[in-house]
């Protein structure tokens, strides 16, 4: 599973879940450190346990939130939304490649979708902004 969430700054990032406990909050000492006034300093943490993930709050002030309910403790499905503070973080489920889409997968979805290899390629070349030499 992956969580996705947008920084303080603007800036969207995923981070996947391990198998090893993460906690969440303010402080340097978090695993995944977030700049939220409303957060607490170890806020949350995720931990897998019996084949899977579970959100647990750590007696935070403003408490943490699954889909707009108050939680002490929370299994996580796919599209859950945790509210830490003002951030927000949703669950998603990742793919076999870990979330980034290949070139190959890419290549696939453009000639399933009716483009040509040729074509495909013509656009590559034409977006890298250097066309190849003829001798």
């Amino acid at each position: 599973m992956l969580l996705s969430y947008t920084t303080a700054a603007g800036q969207t990032k995923e981070v996947k879940l391990e198998k090893k406990p993460m906690t969440i909050g303010r402080s340097p000492k978090a695993d995944l450190v977030i700049e939220d006034e409303k957060a607490s300093r170890l806020h949350c943490g995720i931990r897998w346990q019996d084949d899977e993930f579970t959100v647990k709050d750590l007696a935070s002030k403003n408490g943490t939130f699954v889909n707009d309910e108050r939680i002490e403790s929370h299994t996580l499905q796919p599209d859950d939304v945790i509210r830490v503070g003002n951030t927000s973080f949703t669950v998603k489920k990742a793919s076999a490649t870990g979330g980034a889409t290949t070139a190959f997968q890419e290549m696939e979805k453009q000639m399933s979708g009716g483009k040509g290899y040729d074509t495909i390629l013509k656009e590559i070349v034409g977006q890298s902004g250097s066309k190849p030499e003829r001798s």
